[in-house]
């Protein structure tokens, strides 16, 4: 690693331009493209930067395409705080209604502050390629021809919006709901389901504590021994109390009070019995989190509910088929070793 502005970096998914305010649009053309003689150096150029907090009060920077770097610091001294933290910012940038996903220790990037403007990457990915101008002209059309293109207000906007909602829930674990929902995106619907549980989980313990039990209305002054138990009791005080308890001291809405209950049967029946669950269940569930969030945070309405939920895409195997090819091959090497 370099001895000078080294950073942890990680890109924005799918292939994104962070576009300055003044800029109108994205300038590379299509011969640009086919003739590989686009400005590649633009595209690790910082062009804005996120509020962290740090020692130093060094800012996150974020580049061009799209990079995400913060220093490697004593703040972020081990790959472990970096990937929290950068999975963090990508939360908070999801809250505000920008489509964001999770990464895992293959996506966090080394890197550095290059020539006092520029976010360079040491690791070879498709992003590194295309500042370098080695990627070939199947890499190249479709991220430079059509990316995703977010202006750098609407950025800041979100990640302003997203921090101050997590700020406010002082028991969330960002990296869950950012999990829940790449998973969710992608389909897959066991891990969507067992993280998305985990967010609920603690929406519901932060709206027990700090709206149920701290309304003096609930809780009969003679009753002392009541809000004790309301507070440590946790057998009986389940989660599944808890939200009885919630809808009908009108915390949760009815919709979202069902949405639960049919989740958390379906999350029991993923544990105890490994069975898959229902997308309609994790979209109803997607729906009733908005809500959770909105109660906790005093945020209303969340940036998140721009973002819609993914339809299951049709599958089906094609009704003309011919296998013949494949089975002459399997015959074939059915006796080698």
């Amino acid at each position: 690693m370099p001895s000078y502005n080294p950073a942890w970096v990680a890109f924005l998914n799918p292939y994104t331009v962070v576009l300055p305010d003044a800029e109108d649009k994205l300038e590379i053309s299509i011969e640009q493209i086919n003739s590989n003689s686009y400005d590649g150096d633009k595209l690790s150029e910082s062009v804005a930067t996120l509020l962290l907090t740090n020692a130093n009060n060094i800012n996150a920077l974020i580049s061009y395409d799209g990079a995400i770097a913060i220093p490697r610091s004593a703040d972020y001294h081990s790959s472990d705080i970096a990937l929290d933290n950068i999975n963090r910012i990508f939360c908070a940038i999801l809250l505000g209604g920008i489509h964001a996903e999770v990464i895992g220790p293959r996506e966090l990037l080394d890197g550095s502050l290059q020539s006092k403007t520029n976010i360079f990457v040491y690791n070879l990915t498709l992003h590194t390629r295309l500042r370098s101008k080695w990627a070939s002209i199947v890499e190249r059309l479709a991220p430079l021809m059509n990316p995703r293109i977010i202006r750098v207000s609407e950025l800041r906007n979100a990640y302003r919006e997203g921090i101050n909602v997590i700020n406010a829930i002082n028991n969330l674990s960002p990296f869950f709901l950012l999990h829940g929902y790449t998973a969710m995106v992608y389909q897959n619907r066991s891990d969507a389901l067992s993280s998305l549980w985990v967010v609920v989980e603690q929406l519901t313990f932060f709206l027990w504590k700090n709206r149920f039990l701290s309304t003096p209305d609930f809780h009969p002054v003679e009753m002392k021994n009541r809000l004790d138990s309301l507070k440590q009791d946790n057998r009986t005080w389940s989660t599944a109390v808890k939200h009885e308890l919630l809808w009908q001291t009108k915390f949760l809405s009815e919709n979202c009070f069902a949405a639960l209950s049919s989740a958390r049967k379906q999350r029991n029946n993923l544990v105890h019995e490994g069975v898959i669950p229902d997308s309609d269940v994790i979209k109803n569930l997607w729906g009733c989190i908005f809500e959770l969030f909105e109660s906790a945070s005093g945020v209303s309405p969340i940036g998140m509910r721009r973002l819609a939920f993914f339809e299951v895409p049709d599958l089906r195997f094609p009704e003309k088929n011919n296998f013949d090819e494949w089975l002459v091959l399997s015959e074939k090497l059915r006796g080698r070793g």
